[in-house]
């Protein structure tokens, strides 16, 4: 790349006056910088999103000295200079903020790169990838949206570390109260651990050691979204005014004072029910995740163990097991080989200092809860309850886990969440989610594993039985194109991504599939429009700032630009396992 001209030398940014430079000069400053794997992180050349080329006047702003400010906010340019993009925000040295660090935007923002030790009350980041090289101390540091990453290396002070689809590295937690994950664990600490030649450093998804509401102040918790709660909207306005959120007065609910009196009860509850009587032990499967109350005997003295497990490539299982003739607690983190044994754990009493230990105490009272729920009575006709591509009563803990080790991207999520409020089929002509776990569908194209391996079913896709699936060339879904598979023939690129899907279900007509072609048409004068159609317009324009498709020259243009990009990459894949292509594929 021909390196780039800056506009002028130096630049003011949040009262701060950064020397401007290109990104051949970050390069220098940058390039060689790693994460805990030694993998370099930043490619500053790589021409994607996070730093793009096709910007004008595209620069880096750097700090070579120590940095105060009261708030900083990343932008992409400023009110006297409109017409630069800045690409990323370098601090040589410290960055001490008083109140607030944030990035732009969860889809996009300039990165964020500390040398020195970072230090502010509010810390939330997304958009892209950021480095804090010398540590950092906040009460909040937040991670949202898998379009961006987090690498933390040095001292990490912090009272709460908080992640929502984010991934967040962590060489180690000095002084840490609470980590929660929104969903599946995104947090990595590493740990040194004892291999056959010597200490090892490894880095492991660490899962939640509280809920919120043990440690965030009530008025910032919504609880209609998810089972533990997420942070609601109004929590932006108190982190730009660099106050807390948190509520130090629930130091017994995140210290876990009360924990040997919680368990103990729990233990005895769950001794008394029916069906621990019956079956011996109580045990459900959620998702991915199994929860248990185990009671056995070990070296003549009897035990009880509730237990979480975390499967779907975590192989993450928490154990708190109770002593009934020593009386003592034994809590255990446990790392697993795929075939369930041990690979590395922590193990110490329920009084043993340690962030580790924090969360084998949540996963116990989490299972407690889920194992003295009520159990839904099962239908007599099983059938009744398999799901179809018309069924919307899914959770998204049962969506989850067709998609393996992928992440679901926001996208889809946002979709699935619309989808439960309004109901499948009701919003985009035969569109709608749908649950399944054994690719059987795909199968009957091809027995060999490379191929079904290969998508993800995710969505019935017209009322014939065709279905939307993910083509995995990408290690993240956001990389990935959709394609269609026809009930009567025929594989087709129809989307760049889930968010050009989205796109066109607004035409709101469902696509049609033959072994040749796969397009929208809508028929004006066979045309009705579906209940909660413009609902679904309005959520696209909020969510996404698109505009629904009107023609079917518009669906047209969007499956073309799929075609162009991967048309040809399907092709040489299905023939390579036999599977004949189309006459428009073929040409």
């Amino acid at each position: 790349m021909k390196e780039e001209k800056v506009p002028f030398e130096t630049m003011i940014f949040a009262g701060v006056t950064f020397k401007v430079i290109n990104r051949h000069e970050a390069h220098t400053i940058i390039g060689d910088l790693t994460n805990f794997n030694n993998q370099k992180i930043y490619n500053v050349f790589e021409d994607t999103w996070r730093f793009p080329d096709y910007e004008e006047n595209p620069i880096f702003l750097l700090a070579e000295d120590d940095v105060e400010m009261d708030s900083f906010e990343m932008d992409f340019s400023t009110d006297e200079h409109p017409d630069v993009f800045i690409l990323g925000f370098i601090f040589k040295g410290d960055l001490n903020v008083a109140k607030l660090i944030s990035s732009y935007d969860t889809d996009n923002s300039p990165a964020l790169i500390v040398f020195g030790k970072t230090t502010a009350v509010n810390i939330a980041l997304f958009g892209s990838i950021h480095y804090l090289g010398g540590g950092v101390q906040c009460d909040v540091l937040m991670g949202e949206y898998n379009h961006g990453e987090l690498f933390v290396k040095g001292d990490v002070k912090a009272w709460l570390i908080h992640s929502d689809d984010m991934l967040m590295h962590f060489e180690r937690f000095t002084d840490v109260e609470a980590i929660i994950n929104v969903g599946r664990p995104d947090i990595m600490i590493c740990s040194n651990v004892e291999g056959p030649e010597g200490l090892l450093t490894i880095e492991n998804y660490f899962p939640s050691t509280h809920k919120l509401s043990d440690i965030v102040d009530d008025a910032f918790i919504d609880y209609s979204s998810y089972e533990d709660g997420i942070l609601g909207n109004n929590y932006h306005k108190v982190f730009k005014e660099g106050l807390s959120i948190l509520n130090y007065d629930k130091k017994d609910q995140y210290t876990y004072a009360d924990f040997r009196n919680q368990f103990i009860n729990m233990v005895n509850a769950l001794s008394e029910t029916e069906e621990l009587k019956e079956e011996g032990k109580i045990i459900r499967n959620i998702g991915t995740t199994i929860y248990s109350f185990i009671p056995f005997d070990y070296e003549g003295m009897k035990y009880s163990q509730i237990s979480e497990e975390i499967s779907n490539g975590f192989d993450i299982r928490m154990r708190a097991l109770w002593c009934h003739d020593t009386e003592e607690i034994t809590l255990v983190l446990e790392y697993l080989y795929e075939d369930g044994n041990p690979k590395y754990q922590w193990a110490n009493n329920e009084t043993a200092p340690g962030i580790e230990m924090l969360c084998v105490k949540r996963a116990a009272l989490k299972t407690f809860e889920i194992l003295t729920a009520e159990v839904e009575e099962e239908e007599d006709d099983e059938d009744e309850r398999e799901y179809t591509e018309y069924d919307s009563s899914f959770s998204l803990e049962e969506f989850t886990p067709q998609f393996g080790s992928y992440k679901l991207p926001d996208d889809l999520v946002k979709l699935y969440k619309f989808q439960q409020e309004y109901g499948s089929e009701t919003y985009s002509e035969c569109f709608g989610l749908l649950v399944t776990n054994d690719k059987t569908g795909i199968k009957t194209w091809s027995e060999e594993e490379e191929f079904y391996n290969s998508f993800i079913e995710f969505a019935g896709a017209n009322g014939s039985g065709s279905s939307y699936a993910y083509w995995l060339v990408d290690d993240d879904l956001n990389n990935c194109p959709i394609v269609v598979f026809g009930d009567e023939g025929g594989i087709h690129v129809v989307a760049e991504n889930i968010r050009k899907l989205i796109h066109l279900l607004t035409l709101d007509t469902e696509i049609s599939v033959d072994f040749d072609y796969a397009y929208f048409y809508k028929d004006d004068e066979y045309y009705s429009e579906n209940e909660n159609k413009e609902a679904f317009h309005e959520w696209v324009k909020k969510e996404f700032n698109l505009d629904p498709i009107e023609t079917n020259e518009e669906a047209d243009a969007i499956v073309d630009q799929a075609k162009e990009k991967y048309k040809k990459k399907l092709n040489d894949f299905l023939t390579k396992f036999g599977i004949e292509i189309g006459e428009e594929d073929d040409e």
